[in-house]
């Protein structure tokens, strides 16, 4: 349960895809249960890579009324610009997941974007919960991504 692998193919050139991700703004939409977005200031960390954090709010619905607000701090790492992020990922009751994208440019100009997910810290009674709501998000996240992107 450590992790897991998601990619999809995407027509549109690399450079837009990566810049649309790496905004926490576009996160609206793109997540089936985030309604609110709290953008933090932009950050450097000690290596120069550009830390671009911000909360957001999900409720949990028990026949569509909201049982829980979930707060989620999130912290996007632009490790390689154009090429690789990492979004870390810290929510209650201690669990730290992150997300490694990474992005390649066919011939065709179509973008073919990784993501690994490697749940760092999950407590073991919310184990299988984490891993089931974090599996169907992204690819909520990567189907979303791909339709919002390819009609334009």
């Amino acid at each position: 349960m450590n992790s897991f692998e998601l990619n999809i193919f995407i027509d549109r050139p690399k450079r837009e895809v990566y810049e649309h991700v790496s905004e926490p703004i576009n996160m609206i939409g793109l997540l089936p249960r985030l309604t609110t977005i709290d953008i933090l200031k932009e950050q450097k960390d000690a290596n120069g890579v550009v830390l671009r954090p911000f909360y957001t709010l999900e409720p949990f619905r028990l026949a569509g009324i909201p049982i829980f607000r979930n707060r989620v701090y999130t912290v996007i790492h632009l490790t390689r610009p154009s090429n690789e992020m990492e979004f870390h990922l810290f929510n209650k009751p201690n669990i730290k997941i992150v997300f490694r994208y990474f992005f390649n440019e066919t011939d065709e100009r179509r973008t073919h974007l990784i993501q690994r997910v490697n749940f760092e810290q999950v407590n073991k009674l919310m184990e299988n919960f984490v891993f089931n709501h974090a599996l169907t998000a992204q690819r909520a996240f990567l189907t979303n991504l791909k339709i919002r992107l390819e009609k334009n």
